[in-house]
């Protein structure tokens, strides 16, 4: 059986799967560039989000740093080459965090906190 039984049951898991991880990423409790790939994946379970101002903040800043390994990816990658680019990810994940935190903002708004 489903873990949602109804449209409205999903409708509601992603609302505060959006706001939980806006929230988690301005209180600085989740990485801001693996919270951009949550929350750029959750656009397209809700109705008009491929056109959503704020969704598309997380689809462009997610496009300019997908190549960076983040999470769990992390543990197939060799531990120098991680070394060497961390300061190129904690340069993006602050960029991230300027030009997507009003976006978090907004969603918080529009989604509930």
């Amino acid at each position: 059986m489903s873990k949602y039984l109804t449209d409205e049951n999903y409708a509601e898991a992603v609302r505060i799967k959006i706001s939980s991880t806006a929230k988690s990423m301005l209180a600085g409790e989740l990485n801001f560039l693996y919270g951009v790939r949550i929350l750029a994946s959750l656009r397209n379970e809700i109705p008009g989000g491929m056109v959503d101002r704020d969704f598309l903040a997380f689809v462009a800043i997610d496009s300019e740093t997908d190549h960076f390994p983040l999470g769990e990816t992390c543990q197939h990658w060799d531990k120098q080459s991680l070394e060497r680019l961390q300061p190129e990810i904690q340069e993006a994940e602050e960029r991230a965090r300027v030009f997507g935190s009003s976006a978090c903002v907004s969603l918080l708004k529009r989604f509930g906190e």
